[in-house]
């Protein structure tokens, strides 16, 4: 059957008939020849064809019937069709293209004439099935976004519990906590708010990390990593937490594999932490879980790295397994309600996995454990791995650092920040001036420039934000303007954030909530440098 040519069945019970329709249409259509109704439907059941040209007065089955049957047919029922007969009268028409016939043409014919018409609801039926087309999609986008919608207002009702929770959490611990004076009972609500704190930036941290894939923004890093150091550093706050559990945690590395890569080591970090996380959640008591990691093959100078963390948890059944990388989904509703969390974190660890040349997969069994796999692909750095073991690990110093007769403008518009700042670094005997605003700090630097060893700026401040008051700071016709540190403050964490801050001029960037010990490590290195 040649494709390329629009086929045609031509059905009429006598041969000449046939044989003249052949002769006709043969140049220019793929034509098969029916001598009755059977026979047409004995061709329908192998093939669909175009456009059928159907006679009425034939014995056994006459076009009418024939037609009637075509319709109902779901199958063929956007199949055009021509009567063609020796029928002439006006009722005999009427009714053929009342029961659905999309033309009528009498005998005898004009060849030319009748070349036209099919030619004509070819075209009629190539654009009815362009729209039929075009509505199924229609009607699948339209399904997907109502599935979509469904999934995303099922996520807010489970983000609106998530947040709450921890945040009744700091309410009510705060609350006790100004109503006490109990040492211990302080201590206790402290922790209890710091625990919930953390959970909630996790939270927050899912949300915008789902946003930047939505929008195409997530980009990778591509700087060396340590995967047994990283691996040691991911996996100390699970310790703790598997310990509460009285659950058995290992680490394998592979025998034989390198240690060091080059990638993007945070994000690797957080599909690792993600999958670990989940483990311990969903493992009861006295559990078992492995984290497990091997080089499964190279080429080129490229490394495919296999993770697998695998537990003794609750297990999922294979219905479940199939939604679960899915944004906005948890195994199942009962699961959020039960063990908490967005249900975003499995969609954008394997978004992460695929941007890194990779694939996870999930192998699981109710009430057994489940294993998840995934694969990266690290560049591998010439450095051998006994160059890099005789490194020189950073002697890590103990104890509050002595930032005497250092000083630090601090330009900050939230009194409460600027007041927790203070309080961190009180034991460091740092001496802090406070603007603000940026426009402040530009005419309290212009003021004294030599008195500050570093800037903290947070960015969006009003009068005057951080960005311009650092391009202002570092025009000035002041040696200190070009050398004094400036470090951002900000909520904004994506990477075309610090890279913006960059830009402007700034040294450095730290990150709300602020983190002590991050703080501390930087003016510890710049006071190193400019320290007096």
């Amino acid at each position: 059957m040649n494709i390329e040519r629009k086929i045609i069945i031509l059905v009429d019970d006598i041969k000449s008939n046939l044989d003249q329709g052949r002769s006709i249409l043969k140049p220019f259509y793929e034509v098969y020849p029916a001598s009755s109704a059977s026979k047409l439907f004995t061709y329908l059941e192998k093939f669909i064809p175009d456009l059928i040209l159907l006679d009425i007065k034939m014995p056994e089955m006459d076009g009418y019937e024939v037609i009637k049957k075509l319709k109902t047919d779901p199958r063929f029922e956007p199949i055009p069709v021509i009567f063609l007969t020796a029928k002439s009268d006006e009722s005999s028409e009427y009714i053929g293209l009342s029961l659905g016939a999309a033309d009528y043409v009498s005998k005898p014919f004009s060849a030319a004439l009748l070349l036209k018409r099919i030619e004509n609801q070819l075209m009629f039926a190539h654009r009815a099935n362009l729209l039929r087309e075009t509505n199924a999609n229609l009607e699948t986008a339209l399904k997907m976004a109502k599935d979509a919608t469904n999934a995303k207002s099922k996520f807010l009702a489970y983000m609106s519990h998530e947040i709450r929770t921890p945040m009744n959490a700091i309410i009510g611990m705060s609350k006790i906590a100004m109503r006490t004076d109990e040492v211990s009972k302080l201590k206790y609500c402290l922790s209890n708010i710091e625990n919930s704190t953390v959970h909630l930036l996790g939270l927050i941290n899912d949300i915008l990390d789902f946003s930047k894939i939505e929008a195409g923004k997530l980009t990778l890093d591509h700087a060396p990593i340590n995967i047994e150091k990283m691996l040691m550093r991911t996996s100390g706050f699970i310790i703790e937490k598997a310990k509460e559990k009285n659950i058995d945690f290992s680490i394998v590395l592979g025998t034989g594999m390198r240690m060091n890569y080059m990638g993007d080591e945070l994000r690797l970090s957080q599909v690792v932490t993600n999958l670990l996380a989940n483990a311990v959640k969903f493992t009861p008591d006295n559990g078992k879980i492995e984290l497990t990691t091997d080089e499964i093959h190279k080429e080129n100078g490229y490394s495919i790295l296999r993770f697998s963390v695998k537990d003794t948890g609750i297990g999922m059944t294979e219905e479940q397994k199939e939604r679960l990388f899915t944004a906005f989904e948890q195994a199942e509703s009962g699961t959020a309600r039960k063990f908490g969390g967005t249900g975003l974190g499995l969609s954008i660890s394997k978004n992460i996995v695929e941007m890194m040349g990779g694939k996870i997969s999930v192998e699981s069994e109710i009430n057994k454990g489940s294993e998840f796999i995934f694969e990266v692909r690290l560049e591998r750095p010439e450095q051998s791995d006994a160059e890099n073991k005789h490194e020189a690990e950073p002697e890590r110093e103990t104890g509050t650092p002595d930032f005497s007769g250092f000083t630090l403008l601090l330009a900050e518009d939230v009194d409460i920040n600027r007041i927790i700042l203070i309080s961190l670094l009180e034991d460091t005997k740092i001496s802090i001036d406070t603007a603000e605003n940026g426009l402040v700090a530009v005419e309290m630097f212009k003021r004294n420039p030599e008195k500050y060893g570093m800037i903290m700026m947070d960015v969006q401040m009003p009068d005057m934000d951080g960005y311009e008051a650092t391009k202002i700071i570092r025009s000035l016709d002041i040696e200190s303007a070009k050398a004094v540190p400036i470090i951002a403050l900000t909520a904004n964490v994506f990477k075309e954030d610090i890279e913006k801050c960059i830009k402007s001029g700034m040294n450095g960037h730290l990150s709300k909530p602020i983190d002590d010990e991050c703080v501390i490590n930087t003016i510890k290195r710049f006071y190193n440098i400019n320290g007096k």
